[in-house]
C-alpha cells in the first residue's frame, strides 16, 4: 500500500493520455497562461515528461506542480513507442516519490478518439501503478462545437461505465481561448477538480517496495532478489489481465517496472 506523505509536501498532478489528446493545451488551460508547448510540430516533444510548477493556484500559499507525460501510444498498433512512454513513466514514479508522492491523477483523452487504448490506459495508472491509492479524474478535450459540453459525457458515460472506466470527477472543456465563454467555464471545471480530489497527504511507494540494503546489494552483484521476482511477476499479470497486453510486453514491462 502506498504511503502517505506530511500535509505540506506539493501537491504533485500527473496528466496522462494518449498523444495529441491536449494534455500540454490542458496545462496552459488551468495555468490560465501559455506554459506548455502546443502544435501539430511538436510530434515528438514529450519524450519523457516535464513539470510545471504553479504557486498560489487557488492563492492557499499550496505549491502545484503539475507534470505532463509522454503520450502513451496504443500497445498492440504502435508497441515500440508503448513501451517508450512505459519506461519513462516508471522514471516519472520514482521522481514523484522524490518530490512528494502524488495527489491526483488527470486522464485527458480527445472526444473523438474512444477506442481500447483508452482502457487499457486507465488500467495501466489506475490499477496496476497507483494500485487505487492515487484519486483519478478524466478531463475531455476538443468540445468547442458542443453547444453544451456537458452533453458529450451525458452520451457517453454508459459506454465508459462499460469500459470499467470509473473516474471520482469529470470535466468536458476547450482549450481554445477563442471561445471565451466555454475557455472561462473549462478554467473553473478543471481547476475545481483539482481543488476537490487532489489528495492532501500525496501517496507515493504503492507501486514497488522501498528498497532495502539486502536487496541493494543482491542487485549490485547481479544476484536476483526473490521480492523483486515475486513483484514483476504479479505486474505482468496485472498488465496481461486488466489491461489486455500480451505476455511478450507484458513481461518486458514488469521487467522494467521492477528493475528501473
Amino acid at each position: 500500500m502506498g504511503k502517505k506523505k506530511s500535509v505540506n509536501c506539493p501537491k504533485n498532478i500527473v496528466i496522462f493520455g494518449e498523444m495529441g489528446a491536449g494534455k500540454s493545451s490542458l496545462i496552459n488551460l488551468i495555468a490560465d497562461k501559455n506554459i506548455a508547448k502546443t502544435g501539430p510540430d511538436l510530434k515528438r516533444c514529450t519524450l519523457t515528461w516535464k513539470k510545471y510548477g504553479l504557486l498560489n493556484l487557488f492563492d492557499d500559499g499550496m505549491q502545484y506542480n503539475i507534470f505532463d507525460t509522454m503520450g502513451i501510444e496504443n500497445a498492440e498498433l504502435e508497441p515500440k513507442e508503448y513501451y517508450r512512454s512505459i519506461k519513462n513513466a516508471s522514471r516519472l514514479l520514482c521522481e514523484l516519490d522524490a518530490c512528494g508522492g502524488t495527489s491526483l491523477l488527470v486522464y485527458c483523452v480527445k472526444e473523438n478518439r474512444q477506442s481500447s487504448a483508452w482502457q487499457s490506459n486507465y488500467q495501466l495508472f489506475r490499477e496496476v501503478l497507483y494500485e487505487r491509492q492515487v484519486p483519478i479524474v478524466m478531463v475531455v478535450t476538443c468540445l468547442e462545437r458542443e453547444t453544451d459540453m456537458e452533453e458529450w459525457w451525458t452520451r457517453n458515460y454508459a459506454s465508459l461505465e462499460t469500459s470499467q472506466i470509473v473516474v471520482e470527477g469529470h470535466a468536458c472543456v476547450t482549450t481554445l481561448k477563442e471561445e471565451v465563454t466555454k475557455y472561462r467555464a473549462s478554467k473553473e471545471a478543471v481547476r475545481e477538480l483539482i481543488r476537490q480530489h487532489a489528495t492532501a497527504t500525496p501517496v507515493s511507494g504503492g507501486w514497488k517496495p522501498k528498497e532495502g540494503m539486502i536487496s541493494a546489494s543482491m542487485r549490485r552483484f547481479k544476484r536476483p532478489d526473490p521480492e523483486d521476482k515475486k513483484l514483476e511477476d504479479k505486474l505482468q499479470r496485472d498488465l496481461e489481465g486488466q489491461c489486455g497486453m500480451k505476455p511478450e510486453l507484458a513481461l518486458k514491462v514488469a521487467k522494467t517496472f521492477t528493475y528501473t
